[in-house]
């Protein structure tokens, strides 16, 4: 964590049986958050990104892999959908959430995503957040 600048997760758990830690991002605005699971993201092995919409217009973003040592590493973190440049979209009988205007995410729904998919929704967050902070 501290020879690569990684932010630091609010929730660590470490298990040395099954040499594997979880780390959980809680704090911060919610692409902050998501953008926290990309910087670990960017230092493992065998990288599996998913995300899933939540009741509530929550897109939660779960991440695994392993470190150059052969820990497992798992990593969390989620925020409402209108926080990532989104909105839920009500069609019977699904609630979709469109993220960045480019994805669409049955809620209850757990979808493989690429790191560049999600580098891109925190990316049109990022910029919709400057946009509205501008026009205040």
């Amino acid at each position: 964590m501290r020879t690569r600048s990684l932010p630091r997760p609010d929730r660590l758990v470490v298990s040395t049986r099954s040499r594997s830690l979880h780390a959980e991002f809680t704090s911060g605005t919610a692409p902050d958050r998501l953008a926290a699971v990309l910087l670990w993201s960017a230092t493992l092995d065998g990288l599996s990104l998913a995300w899933t919409h939540r009741s509530g217009g929550v897109l939660a973003l779960a991440a695994t892999g392993r470190t150059a040592s052969g820990l497992s590493l798992g990593l969390a973190a989620s925020g409402p959908v209108v926080e990532l440049a989104g909105r839920v979209l009500d069609l019977w009988p699904h609630r979709l959430a469109e993220l960045a205007g480019v994805f669409a995410l049955a809620e209850h729904h757990t979808e493989i995503v690429t790191y560049d998919e999600v580098a891109h929704v925190v990316t049109a967050a990022r910029a919709t957040a400057s946009a509205l902070e501008v026009a205040a």
